[in-house]
């Protein structure tokens, strides 16, 4: 199955950096052969074929998922985060896909993750089209770290068409990439459900940035947008994976059936959980 899936990828042609691509099909070929999911699936977006996992206990009765993004250097089955989320959600009602993003070889400089947006535009894209097609009528973003970062790119670049809400799971920015993101701007600009979630332990700069975070989506008047800081958790919700989805699946049960708010709902308060 290895071989078979190691020619399929090379017969696409990505621009920019091959090795990078090629790490990618290495990383990707081996997650396929170990992987445990639903279905196993290859998608396709103009510059490349990329390894995508659909987990779901009953698609045809389940009309809602989350697309899954990994952090900096991950994969689609990432054993932290990741991995837990793709395989519990399904238990509570949500479908998930959770799709491999570009990635930088080893050999390359890591600030070039800062080159990858645009694919991974496509690439959430390909993904939304999937489940629209499979029936699915409400599609809520999961990213974690880097992956939470890249949500938000997406989410300027398509105004949040296609998307019913949010989660940032240790959102931060990465100021080695290049170009720089600022991540604030970005979250101001977030009209959907947003749930920010991190642990007291995360890395400093998400810690040290959640204020400044909460207060981008005052200036946005997303009233939708929640934040809570699990203490005692790190950067990857470490042995913490069980409080990680039980406040995931707490926050979806309260907003993501939410109506679309009123013109009036820029008024109202922003909520924040502590």
């Amino acid at each position: 199955m290895g071989i078979f899936f190691y020619l399929f990828l090379n017969t696409f042609i990505v621009e920019g950096n091959s090795s990078d691509y090629n790490w990618e099909k290495r990383i990707s070929t081996g997650v396929a052969e170990k992987a445990k999911a639903t279905e196993l699936l290859w998608l396709e977006t103009t510059n490349s074929s990329f390894l995508a996992l659909f987990n779901s206990l009953n698609s045809e009765e389940t009309k809602s998922a989350v697309i899954i993004l990994h952090s900096i250097g991950g994969h689609a089955d990432w054993p932290e985060v990741i991995s837990p989320l793709r395989k519990m959600l399904p238990k509570f009602g949500w479908t998930t896909l959770s799709i491999q993003l570009p990635l930088i070889s080893p050999e390359n400089n890591i600030q070039e993750y800062g080159s990858t947006f645009q694919e991974t535009q496509h690439r959430i894209i390909a993904a939304v089209k999937l489940l629209q097609k499979r029936g699915f009528t409400k599609v809520v973003l999961i990213g974690h770290g880097f992956g939470a970062l890249s949500s938000l790119v997406y989410l300027e670049k398509e105004n949040s068409q296609n998307i019913d809400a949010m989660i940032a799971i240790s959102l931060q920015g990465y100021v080695y990439i290049k170009p720089s993101i600022n991540i604030l701007r970005l979250i101001e600009r977030i009209k959907i459900p947003m749930f920010d979630i991190y642990g007291s332990l995360n890395f400093k700069e998400s810690v040290e940035s959640a204020p400044d975070r909460r207060l981008a989506s005052k200036k946005s008047g997303n009233y939708l947008y929640t934040q809570i800081e699990v203490k005692d958790a790190d950067h990857y919700f470490n042995n913490m994976e069980n409080d990680l989805i039980k406040n995931i699946v707490d926050w979806l049960k309260k907003h993501i059936n939410l109506p679309t708010p009123s013109s009036n709902a820029a008024s109202k308060p922003t909520q924040y959980v502590h």
